[in-house]
């Protein structure tokens, strides 16, 4: 049986599994990425773990990315910002002549959709959106097991969808992007200034548990969800207005691409029932279609950091089928 290696490109590790045929883990790795040392580097570090896994059996190898590789010849057409020299760089054709085997890649976003879809929350759905809840949202369309990409691969930026025409900027150049209401990134800061500002912040767990107004800044999402598990007033409404805007986002994706399941994952989504509870309540609250959302399942993440590695093994066995 035929085996792939599949890998993980991230800012700080480079991740890889040896999986066989029917999708099974066989053996891990890791190594760090020194992205700082420049996309020719890390494509060297990349083969050199790829040498260290491979086997006779190992037929191809299939690669999820920060950045945002062309579908058709994988060079990098938009670049992963934290590694220099990536822009325009032959991803796949460098990495095939180095290792003598084909070699696939796809954005990481939209591995992960296809691991879920495969191996995880999405098993036997139709139609799979993700979203991918942390420093912004992430997202991934999954349509009969395989990823929509859009033209030049540059579709499902659902992060980046606007929920507000007068809303906050956004660093992609717009405003009123949804990671900018519902990331961890954007309840972690609504926290911390809610603490500064408001005068109900000095009877909040969150004051407490930061260990007082000199510990503000190291508050985060995931302290808001435990404070608001807890009952906490302050930590339960920015976790609701949180839920609120996600759901709007959530809503409008779930009428325009008609799913049979949405998946929550992403560091925010540890946070479990507490949030997937209120999303679905806002989007109950007239944010989707109900004919829509009637048949839509909504699911949490269930494979975490595997979901890209198990997205990057079926893109390179189905590149050898």
């Amino acid at each position: 049986m035929s085996e792939v290696i599949a890998v993980d490109l991230g800012g700080t590790n480079i991740r890889a599994a040896r999986v066989d045929g029917r999708g099974q883990i066989i053996a891990r790795d890791k190594i760090s990425t020194h992205a700082a040392e420049g996309m020719d580097a890390v494509a060297g570090r990349i083969a050199r773990l790829v040498q260290k896994m491979r086997s006779p059996a190992t037929a191809a190898v299939g690669i999820g990315t920060p950045g945002v590789p062309d579908h058709e010849t994988g060079d990098i057409r938009l670049p992963a910002v934290n590694i220099p020299g990536s822009m325009g760089y032959p991803f796949t054709r460098a990495l095939s002549r180095a290792l003598k085997l084909p070699v696939v890649a796809d954005n990481d976003g939209n591995l992960a959709a296809v691991g879920e879809a495969w191996k995880g929350a999405g098993i036997g759905e139709k139609v799979v959106l993700i979203f991918t809840l942390g420093t912004g949202i992430g997202g991934g369309c999954v349509i009969d097991g395989r990823a929509y990409h859009g033209n030049h691969n540059m579709g499902t930026e659902f992060g980046h969808v606007s929920i507000d025409f007068k809303g906050r900027a956004c660093p992609c150049g717009g405003h009123g992007c949804l990671e900018q209401y519902a990331s961890a990134s954007a309840l972690g800061r609504d926290a911390r200034e809610a603490l500064r500002d408001s005068f109900t912040a000095r009877s909040s767990l969150l004051l407490q548990m930061c260990g007082g107004p000199l510990g503000i800044d190291s508050v985060d999402a995931r302290m808001v969800c435990e404070a608001a598990r807890q009952g906490d007033a302050m930590a339960v409404y920015l976790l609701d207005q949180c839920c609120f805007y996600l759901g709007c986002g959530v809503g409008a994706l779930i009428n325009a691409f008609n799913p049979s399941c949405v998946i929550l994952g992403g560091g925010l989504a540890l946070a479990g029932e507490i949030l997937l509870s209120r999303v679905q309540l806002a989007i109950n609250s007239g944010r989707a279609f109900a004919p829509i959302w009637r048949d839509c399942k909504m699911k949490m993440a269930v494979l975490g950091d595997d979901a890209g590695i198990y997205g990057a093994a079926k893109i390179a066995l189905e590149k050898i089928q």
